[in-house]
């Protein structure tokens, strides 16, 4: 069997003003694409020959710049061969956003068929919060994604995907997937997989996929909330080997109840005003307490360059704190233009989105050095600035400090400091293990938690928590 593997991914957000370009994927190209993506062995293991594309994988961010993606998206189109091949194997994140283009996910879709046409079966492996569209579902024959949030099954879900691939090759059958959609939508930060009322809606769709005959996957998807488009918000995308009738039944089944359980869903940790998150940490008895800049949230899209929450920390007078971090380049170059141990005088703030705030801190550089990203590949220079009683990280490129090891990259010891603070919303598992208090702060940007707060225009409509009862 001759099966064409490729990946092109980054989780869209309209909000932001701030472009997704070419220099912001980590690539890899042919074989190289090989270490990216854990479905290799398993293809090999089958006797497979696999033909390699490209692997390209940006942070969250805004639109991608269209001349940009166009790049990408025929570098990864050129390498599948026009026939003698019997699959294709995607990992896509399924809410990449376009300039001028929409959904970045279906257009590469509709170049790949244009190519090879209708009669090769092609399997994606997606993200839990991609936003599907109606033309996503119609170009392929099987549907798999992360069942976790946080997500923690990404090397599972790209197996499934292989695993289907194979099916639909060895049985010779070109599966039609099904999508239904409910009018509800939950910002990712109160939807998490292992607790209510999202764990019975998982257990149900997994339950079907393994006791019902012929059914090869079951997918429910909360989509990502910062796309202001008509197929923004949950999903449920079934697959039957034969009867579309019977996925589309299940599909309805499953997607009804996010409808019934739509109040049911609650921020898992405290959420609250922003100034209320500070007077809380300064106030924990706990050692050590991070507080969520969700509005500004890098791994949601958000631009990273808000200094909203330095200002409220000056303003509440908080000591011991850390600002884990702020992207703003000029900034970080100025620190890399004198000595370690030198005092500057920094503008920082608004370099990237023009309704973020900026602010002026004075300290020591006490550290420089490139970070690690968010995909673990090098994320650009960093500085770190010691204001006595505020520690500010600030950043050359956009970053997500998530997780334990970035800290490390750049000798950063978080444990030390009363109140971190990151630009995310629930804290991720490694960093989330170590919080003795996580307090979520409703913090403006564009990765605002509210659904009220981001002025959608082109969403379907009614739309809860917009609109209530309506069914």
């Amino acid at each position: 069997m001759k099966i064409v593997i490729g990946s092109l991914q980054c989780e869209g957000n309209s909000l932001t003003p701030v472009k997704t370009r070419y220099e912001d994927f980590d690539y890899a190209k042919g074989e190289a694409m090989y270490e990216k993506i854990k479905v290799v062995d398993f293809f090999k293991e089958r006797d497979c020959e696999i033909i390699p594309t490209i692997y390209a994988h940006a942070l969250p961010g805004g639109p991608v710049i269209k001349e940009d993606y166009l790049r990408l998206a025929g570098e990864l189109t050129d390498a599948v061969p026009k026939d003698g091949i019997d699959g294709i194997w995607l990992y896509l994140h399924g809410a990449m956003c376009v300039d001028e283009i929409g959904s970045g996910d279906t257009y590469l879709l509709k170049m790949i068929r244009d190519k090879v046409g209708y009669d090769i079966p092609i399997s994606v492996a997606m993200d839990f919060h991609a936003d599907n569209t109606d033309e996503i579902i119609n170009m392929v024959n099987c549907v798999t994604a992360f069942r976790t949030a946080p997500h923690r099954d990404h090397t599972e879900t790209q197996i499934r995907a292989a695993q289907n691939l194979i099916t639909c090759i060895e049985e010779k059958i070109l599966p039609h997937p099904v999508i239904e959609r409910e009018n509800v939508v939950i910002c990712g930060d109160a939807v998490q997989t292992d607790l209510e009322p999202l764990k019975s809606i998982m257990e149900k769709a997994e339950e079907i996929e393994n006791n019902i005959p012929e059914m090869m996957s079951v997918q429910v998807f909360n989509g990502q909330p910062w796309i202001d488009a008509p197929y923004m918000g949950p999903a449920v995308v079934v697959t039957h080997k034969s009867d579309s009738l019977l996925a589309k039944k299940y599909a309805r089944e499953i997607a009804d109840k996010f409808y019934e359980v739509r109040h049911d869903f609650k921020f898992l940790t405290e959420a609250v005003e922003p100034d209320e998150a500070i007077r809380l940490a300064m106030e924990a008895s706990e050692k050590q307490v991070f507080i969520s800049d969700s509005g500004d949230n890098t791994t949601a899209g958000a631009a990273g360059d808000n200094a909203y929450m330095i200002n409220r920390i000056k303003e509440a007078g908080a000591r011991n704190v850390l600002i884990a971090g702020v992207a703003d380049s000029d900034a970080c170059e100025k620190c890399y233009s004198v000595n370690i141990g030198d005092t500057v005088t920094l503008k920082v703030g608004a370099s990237l989105d023009v309704k973020s705030e900026s602010t002026v801190i004075t300290g020591k550089v006490v550290h420089r050095g490139n970070i690690l990203s968010y995909t673990g590949a090098d994320a650009g220079e960093s500085a770190t600035v010691d204001c006595g009683d505020m520690t500010v990280v600030i950043t050359k490129n956009r970053a997500a400090m998530c997780r334990p090891d970035i800290f490390e990259s750049i000798n950063l010891d978080y444990s030390k400091y009363k109140i971190v603070v990151v630009k995310l919303g629930y804290l991720f598992p490694e960093l989330a293990k170590e919080a003795e208090r996580s307090i979520l702060a409703f913090t403006p940007g564009s990765s605002t938690e509210r659904l009220e707060d981001m002025h959608m225009k082109n969403i379907r409509r009614p739309m809860f928590p917009i609109e209530d009862n309506f069914k």
